[in-house]
């Protein structure tokens, strides 16, 4: 694909458009600061880095692009700002001064070691996976993959500002197994909030930007000793011999809680040390089980040793007791009237003749395309992290020669010890299944496979072993997880496509399609996708989105000097009943809105 065709906010091919028509990103948009580099640039031959998905302290983070396998990709730049500058062709990254040569230096090993981390973790649900890792420009990136969705602060944001406790648990629940594992493993992620955990548009959640390199550098500098989240971070942070541990990020982990239910962040935790003034949820009209709401404040313990210290612990306890997982029952209706036909039409072509070899060979290859669609739907349900093997995985077993060998032990009998553990670790009101059942069929599968090819027996028989031993066990199990029903999204999908229509302004006739990833319209091209040259707007003016439901377009005013002025259900030409836009606001087809007085006008249309 040709990079100057591509739009740099969005990797879309454009033509060269101007104004990007999927995103609104307008061309030739300079970076918003100095420091950054300017999109389209190009490292290792291959990547072209596009516009800046965030900045923090020690690092810069791009939309990129990979030219030679065509994916969208992210890509993070070791940038520690406190330390460190451009050099003359605007791409090296140097240090500020010969006394912070050391850091720098100390400081990109530490990267390189958060690199390593990702990478053991690459298929991980949980984890962002790390592609690729280079050095270049006095500096390192680590290659990541593009997470179509968005992070849970901006999830939470366009829910209202809070969303259900049970929501938030359905979300950090998947983010707990995650932790589970990295501190199994040794790794502390040191800078969990809503800005670093990725909620994905199929539901998954992932979380990203460890806080390793920053903790590093500030052991080794003083001056960059404290560069926190306030309200996210626990109070060992703040001390340079804090000792730091799983409490840790346990204490991120019930400040983003306490955000995602009630909408505010906690107190910062120093504040805290002589008069605790954390407001329980409860208390600003969060619905929370008592038994959860003390976990939660449990974890949010001002002193480390009184958190909960292994997130298991904290998961056992703030889950309410028992939630109830209802079966669908919809595989009696579905997959067993299958079976009963595959098994009339083996009845049927053996009255009528049919070649010996053909009746068995078909009738197994009808069950075999039946159990490798339900093997893959069964296990999705599953798949939080802690699984143990990937649906992919266990349809691949099922391709090795003697599949049944393969299928009965990792996959049949290997599933009921994975659906047992789903159930404890969600505290599910289900009944477990009987792994001793799952080994029986597993060994039935095994020794009719053998026995039947070496002991005469005909192949019908197998067939037979097979759809009446293992077939209804596995209808059990869909019904258990619900394999075959259809389960709402976990972000809701988009109903219509939304669009803003330029009645009056520079942009007059112009069409602008509004998506979930908002729209900045103001004057300075580097804080604005949709850029106005009139006086009376603000550099950065005004802010839209796409509503979840697809029900309209939020705006919001971003404390512009001119305001904002919108107007619901009045005629094109009706110079009445505009309103100053205070906060945000939810605009519906033919709903209007302007910047400042006059300067632009803008419709709500269906694209």
């Amino acid at each position: 694909m040709n990079p100057d065709a591509m739009c740099m906010g969005c990797m879309a091919h454009t033509n060269a458009a101007d104004v990007c028509p999927q995103c609104g990103y307008r061309k030739h948009t300079p970076p918003e600061s100095s420091v950054q580099l300017s999109p389209r640039t190009r490292l290792q031959g291959k990547y072209v880095l596009g516009r800046v998905l965030g900045q923090g302290g020690f690092g810069i983070t791009y939309l990129g692009y990979d030219l030679e396998l065509n994916r969208k990709l992210a890509i993070k730049e070791y940038f520690p700002a406190v330390i460190s500058t451009r050099g003359k062709d605007h791409m090296t990254v140097t240090p500020l001064s010969s006394r912070n040569r050391g850091d720098l230096e100390y400081g990109l090993g530490k990267f390189v070691e958060e690199g390593k981390a990702l990478a053991r973790f690459k298929d991980h649900p949980g984890v962002v996976s790390m592609l690729d890792f280079f050095y270049a420009n006095g500096t390192g990136y680590i290659v990541m993959a593009y997470i179509e969705g968005r992070t849970l602060k901006e999830h939470v944001y366009q829910m209202g500002g809070k969303i259900p406790f049970a929501d938030a648990l359905r979300i950090l629940s998947l983010l707990m197994n995650a932790l589970e594992d990295l501190h199994s493993a040794g790794i502390l992620h040191r800078d969990i909030s809503p800005d670093n955990i990725y909620v994905e548009e199929t539901g998954g959640v992932k979380i990203l930007d460890f806080g390793a390199t920053r903790y590093a550098l500030g052991e080794q500098s003083r001056s960059l000793s404290v560069v926190l989240k306030p309200g996210y971070a626990p109070e060992e942070q703040y001390r340079s011999r804090g000792k730091q541990g799983a409490w840790t990020d346990i204490y991120a982990l019930g400040a983003t809680f306490y955000r995602t239910i009630s909408g505010r962040v906690p107190p910062e935790s120093p504040d805290r040390l002589n008069l605790d003034d954390l407001v329980p949820p409860s208390h600003l009209g969060v619905d929370i089980p008592p038994k959860s709401e003390a976990a939660l404040l449990k974890a949010l313990a001002v002193k480390a040793e009184n958190r909960y210290q292994t997130v298991t612990e904290f998961r056992q306890d703030i889950i309410p007791p028992r939630m109830a997982l209802t079966p669908a029952h919809l595989s009696k209706k579905v997959f067993l009237p299958i079976v009963f036909v595959l098994l009339l039409v083996l009845f049927i072509l053996e009255t009528e003749g049919v070649s010996a070899g053909a009746v068995p060979l078909f009738c197994v290859l009808a069950l075999f395309g039946v159990m490798l669609v339900l093997f893959f739907r069964m296990w999705r349900p599953l798949q939080d992290g802690r699984a143990r093997t990937t649906p992919l995985k266990a349809v691949a077993f099922c391709f090795i020669p003697l599949f049944n060998l393969y299928w009965a032990f990792p996959v049949l009998w290997g599933f009921s010890k994975d659906y047992n553990r789903f159930v404890d670790r969600r505290s599910l009101d289900a009944k477990k299944l009987s792994e001793t059942l799952f080994l029986f069929c597993s060994l039935i599968s095994v020794v009719s496979c053998l026995v039947v090819p070496f002991g005469g027996l005909p192949a019908e028989l197998l067939i037979v072993v097979n759809a009446a031993l293992l077939l209804p066990v596995v209808a059990k199990i869909c019904d258990a997880v619900n394999a075959l029903g259809t389960s709402k999204p976990k972000i809701p999908v988009l109903s219509k496509r939304l669009c803003l229509y330029c009645i009056a302004g520079e942009y007059q006739g112009e069409t602008v399609e509004v998506g979930t990833q908002a729209i900045v319209i103001g004057r300075n091209p580097g804080l604005a996708n949709l850029v106005l040259s009139s006086g009376e707007v603000s550099a950065k003016h005004v802010r839209v989105w796409l509503d979840p439901a697809g029900s309209g377009v939020w705006i919001e005013d971003l404390n512009s000097m001119n305001s904002t002025f919108y107007r619901q259900g009045a005629s094109a030409d009706d110079a009445t009943n505009w309103v100053r836009l205070s906060g945000s606001t939810l605009l519906s087809v033919g709903d209007h809105f302007r910047l400042s007085e006059d300067a632009a006008e803008f419709e709500v249309k269906t694209a």
